[in-house]
């Protein structure tokens, strides 16, 4: 038996939170029945913050595996260099780099 896994994609941005005036990270959803999302100030707290809402997005029982997609938007970084970076990743995990040394071998 083949269980189905549902999609979530957002696009996340960096906006301006107006109840607390500062910079945060916005995670709207694309082509979802529920279009607001969901804010943080870090990215770990925003994928945590997807995380917890990713059913109640996609009318799902919570029961119900869903993987969510993160689309970056960030002035002057295209789709191009995104993928770029992806694939890059890919290899240096297939090369068997730490996550501490991919991060050494990228910081220059």
């Amino acid at each position: 038996m083949t269980t189905a896994v549902h999609r979530l994609t957002v696009r996340v941005s960096r906006e301006r939170a107006l109840d607390r005036d500062i910079e945060v990270w916005y995670a709207r959803p694309v082509d979802a029945p529920i279009r607001s999302g969901v804010s943080a100030e870090t990215l770990t707290e925003l994928r945590d913050a997807v995380n917890g809402v990713k059913h109640f997005i996609l009318d799902v029982s919570s029961d119900t595996a869903v993987e969510v997609d993160y689309h970056y938007d960030l002035p002057g970084v295209s789709p191009e260099v995104w993928q770029a970076h992806r694939e890059l990743l890919a290899h240096l995990d297939k090369a068997g780099l730490s996550a501490a040394d991919r991060a050494a071998l990228l910081a220059g």
